[in-house]
């Protein structure tokens, strides 16, 4: 979802706006009635109609006689219409540039700038400091010479419009002196196609209206208070994205969730294009262009529901978009951060590998070994699957747990006792995704069923119980 910007590009999009342009002319009769153009009526067209013919009246009047809103679904559309525009302000448009030591020119650099989004999660306005979300691939590239970006550039909405406050002029961004925020990397996983960012000390960002998705002064606080917080979405919930589409700056476009989970795989390597990385994502009917990845997917309560991260460019398909799912987003940040701070402020690595996180395990192999759809109280289907253990395949899960048991639900508990995750085990990647919250020390308390009989297990989580994906 990257999307790659140089002249072919702006020649290209200048050609589509304009043909689009002549699809709207009726000139001879036969793509308008009376070959004229269409008119644009506005809402304030109708209303000025109206009291003309009517006498004076009151817009919400108008809106309740014209058009039978109550006066809920004003109030409702008003609030709607807030969260959004709060949460046009938590994003942000990015700019990544990187260089490729001699790829068209033997003993030359040549560069490449990518545009993508990303979501304010904490800020200290005062300080010009601020910690923002968004897709690993929009700083990822493997055939450069840094592999991540190293210039890496936010803007805010309403300061993020090329030709306006940033030039693109041979690869280079120029111009935005004003308006650039820089960024370094905080946190990054292609496995899981995540990127944490974090600001420091930006006069633009002490001197803007922007505002976070959480309020929260505490950063691990505000990284999870940012994202809903139920185990997935419901279909049908309406959301938003809110995105650099098509690099043209920040907009906002509102959708339903149309599934709450599966599967797709997704190449991000430029230098093995047959490597693929398979992502567990929920799909929304939004629409999603090139620029979105990494912008936020936000619920009606201005939360995040997800992170954009990719679309069915099929030609026979429609309103397909995906993003990834909160509760497992959340984690991953969360998870980055905590190393980001126990590093030094410094990027995880292990051995010669750069970003990442560590994720306990248990090898194990599971199986949903049943599947149904029920509604709940509120109306609203929710899927649930039974769990079983189908391989273990030694440490930790060795003499703990055995072929059949059927995992109930899992608890994780710190070191100094606090609980730090209490979940079912309801669907194949409950268990999984709690596992992103768990740190050397903590206890897994997991309760299964076994030969028909409940009973609690426990395994205590050493660093050899850890997996680190980048």
């Amino acid at each position: 979802m990257k999307k790659f910007l140089c002249v072919l590009a702006s020649v290209a999009l200048a050609s589509a706006i304009s043909l689009t342009g002549c699809s709207f002319q009726g000139t001879n009769g036969i793509d308008g009635r009376d070959g004229k153009d269409g008119q644009s009526v506005t809402i304030d067209d109708i209303y000025n109609k109206y009291v003309s013919e009517h006498g004076e009246t009151s817009f919400e009047d108008f809106l309740k006689e014209y058009l039978s809103y109550d006066g809920g679904e004003i109030a409702n559309s008003a609030s709607l219409r807030a969260v959004i525009n709060k949460s046009l302000m938590s994003g942000v448009s990015i700019l990544t540039r990187f260089g490729y030591s001699g790829s068209l020119y033997p003993g030359r650099t040549s560069y490449k700038v990518y545009t993508g989004s990303g979501a304010i999660l904490w800020m200290d306005k005062s300080a010009g400091d601020a910690y923002v979300v968004t897709n690993c691939h929009v700083i990822y590239d493997d055939t450069s010479d840094s592999i991540y970006s190293n210039d890496i550039r936010l803007y805010l909405y309403g300061q993020d419009t090329a030709g306006v406050n940033y030039q693109l002029v041979d690869n280079n961004i120029t111009g935005d002196k004003n308006y650039c925020i820089n960024a370094e990397i905080a946190g990054a996983c292609a496995n899981y196609d995540i990127a944490l960012l974090k600001v420091t000390a930006s006069d633009v960002l002490k001197r803007s209206d922007a505002v976070a998705v959480s309020d929260k002064t505490n950063v691990a606080e505000a990284l999870n208070d940012s994202f809903i917080s139920d185990v997935a979405s419901y279909v049908g919930e309406t959301v938003f994205a809110v995105g650099n589409a098509s690099g043209e700056g920040m907009s906002a476009a509102n959708g339903i969730v149309s599934k709450d989970s599966e599967y797709i795989d997704v190449g991000l390597s430029d230098k093995n294009p047959s490597a693929y990385f398979s992502y567990r994502v929920m799909r929304t009917t939004a629409p999603i262009n090139h620029g979105n990845s990494g912008g936020g997917l936000f619920n009606t309560s201005g939360k995040l529901a997800g992170v954009v991260n990719a679309k069915d460019q099929g030609e026979d398909v429609d309103n397909m978009g995906y993003a990834l799912p909160a509760n497992m987003v959340r984690r991953i940040v969360v998870s980055m951060y905590d190393s980001y701070i126990a590093n030094g402020n410094r990027i995880l690595s292990s051995g010669n590998k750069k970003g990442g996180i560590n994720k306990a395990y248990l090898n194990i192999e599971t199986q949903a070994a049943d599947t149904y759809a029920r509604l709940n109280s509120d109306g609203l289907a929710e899927i649930t699957e039974l769990i079983k253990v189908s391989k273990t395949l030694g440490k930790p899960s060795t003499g703990v747990l055995e072929v059949g048991d059927v995992l109930v639900s899992a608890k994780l508990i710190s070191s100094d006792g606090t609980v730090k995750e209490d979940i079912a085990i309801t669907r194949s990647f409950s268990l999984s995704d709690m596992l992103m919250s768990a740190r050397v020390g903590d206890t897994l308390l997991l309760q299964i069923e076994r030969n028909k009989t409940e009973k609690e297990v426990s395994l205590k989580l050493e660093s050899s119980y850890f997996k680190y994906f980048e």
